[in-house]
């Protein structure tokens, strides 16, 4: 024998309402709906771009690299007035600031590269941050190290910098040593 399910009437009646005024909502929507488009849009980011001169007249995103002669380990920073280093935001977007050495350089003379500083002054402000050549080879796989004396580079913005290094006095032993192909890497990374 057949069960028979009896549905409460209330229910029955609920659910056909329900289903009705669903048809019936959609079908009004529907009919009442406009519809607008924008076509051809486009999503474009701003421009970051940091460019370098030498001279603070000539800026590109290349420039020579620099010779430091006659470092003393232990002795005094190096060149004693430092090598004039201009950033330039040319960009649309204002930069935070990393430097790395993108390079792996010659160190024929085995030099602890953990006792060679870079020293980077703010012209401007007279403020220093120094970084030791290694952590400055280490810090390219990650963008650099933050040059935090100057935490943002406005569009248009030109900052100028004196850069210079030093040596501690037990970084190698021997008559002399030299490092070089050091390739410094600047980055500038928007910032919101």
């Amino acid at each position: 024998m057949q069960r028979r399910v009896s549905i409460n009437p209330i229910a029955k009646g609920t659910v056909v309402i329900a289903a009705l005024l669903g048809l019936l909502s959609g079908v009004t929507y529907a009919a009442l709906q406009g519809q607008s488009k924008f076509t051809g849009s486009t999503i474009q980011t701003a421009t970051a771009n940091l460019v370098v001169s030498r001279d603070g007249t000539t800026f590109s995103n290349s420039q020579s690299g620099m010779t430091f002669n006659n470092v003393i380990p232990g002795g005094s920073l190096s060149p004693s007035a430092g090598y004039p280093v201009y950033m330039k935001n040319a960009g649309g977007t204002p930069l935070s600031l990393k430097l790395a050495v993108s390079s792996t350089p010659t160190n024929p003379d085995t030099v602890d590269l953990t006792k060679v500083n870079v020293v980077l002054t703010s012209t401007a402000s007279g403020q220093s941050q120094t970084f030791s050549l290694q952590s400055l080879i280490d810090s390219h796989t990650t963008g650099g190290s933050a040059i935090t004396i100057l935490p943002v580079l406005f569009p248009e913005q030109t900052h100028p910098f004196i850069l210079q290094v030093s040596m501690a006095k037990d970084a190698f032993s021997g008559t002399s040593a030299s490092i070089g192909a050091i390739d410094f890497s600047l980055t500038g990374v928007a910032v919101n």
